[in-house]
């Protein structure tokens, strides 16, 4: 099953289905097997740090999604 595939399918669960699936991936994402740079590591936690002493401000994903699916 292709990629294009899996996404009609998640598209089509219900929203609770839909969570708990991405729950699970971002675990596997999140396992110890998953390494960064010691750049990119730095990097991720500049701008966790920025967001939470409000340095920063986040978008929403869907806001910024969108100007990338309008390309």
């Amino acid at each position: 099953m292709g990629i294009q595939n899996i996404k009609i399918e998640v598209s089509q669960l219900p929203r609770n289905e839909q969570a708990e699936l991405m729950h699970f991936l971002i675990d596997l994402m999140s396992n110890d097997a998953f390494l960064i740079s010691e750049g990119w590591e730095k990097e991720l936690n500049n701008r966790e740090e920025s967001l939470e002493n409000g340095t920063s401000v986040g978008q929403p994903a869907r806001e910024v999604l969108a100007k990338y699916y309008k390309k």
